[in-house]
C-alpha cells in the first residue's frame, strides 16, 4: 500500500516536472539532484543507525518505499523548489519558498511515519526541521556557486 501510494505521488509531481516550462538547465537539474543523493544518504542513515532517531521497517515493501522516496521524491521535490525560487527576485519571496520546501519535506517524512515505514524511537518534530533544513540550504548554497561559476 505504502508504495502505491509514493509511487503514484512521485509519478504526477514527475509528469508534472516533466512538462512545466524550466528556467533551470539540465546540467543544473542533475548537479542538483547529485548533490541532494550525497547529502540525504549518509545523513539519514547516520540519523536513523547510529543516532537511533528512526527506524526503517524491517518490511521488504517498506524498505523499497523508502528507498523510492529518497532516491526520486526528495531531490525531485527540492529541485522543484529551487525552479520555483527562480521565478522570484525578492529573497524573501525565495525565504519564504525555501521555507514551505522545509515544511512539505518534514510532511513527507511524517507521511512515512503514519504509513509505518518509518518507525518513531526518538523522534522530534525538530530534528527533522533541522535535517531538512541542513539538506536544503547546503543544496542551495552549492546550486547558487554553481550557477554562478557556469551559467
Amino acid at each position: 500500500m505504502s508504495i502505491s501510494v509514493i509511487s503514484s505521488i512521485t509519478l504526477l509531481i514527475l509528469i508534472s516536472f516533466c512538462v512545466a516550462p524550466k528556467k533551470m538547465h539540465l546540467f543544473e537539474i542533475m548537479f542538483n539532484w547529485l548533490v541532494v543523493w550525497l547529502l540525504i544518504h549518509p545523513l539519514s542513515w547516520i540519523i536513523y543507525v547510529n543516532l537511533m532517531w528512526l527506524k526503517v521497517s524491517t518490511k521488504l515493501v517498506d524498505f523499497w518505499t523508502y528507498a523510492f522516496d529518497r532516491l526520486i521524491l526528495i531531490p525531485l521535490l527540492i529541485i522543484i523548489f529551487f525552479e520555483i525560487s527562480l521565478r522570484f527576485e525578492r529573497k524573501t519571496a525565495k525565504f519564504i519558498t525555501l521555507t514551505v520546501a522545509i515544511f512539505i519535506l518534514m510532511m513527507d517524512e511524517y507521511a512515512l511515519i503514519q504509513m509505518g515505514v518509518l518507525l518513531k524511537l526518538n523522534w522530534n518534530i525538530y530534528y527533522s526541521f533541522i535535517e531538512k533544513a541542513f539538506i536544503l540550504l547546503v543544496s542551495y548554497f552549492l546550486w547558487t556557486k554553481f550557477r554562478r561559476k557556469f551559467f
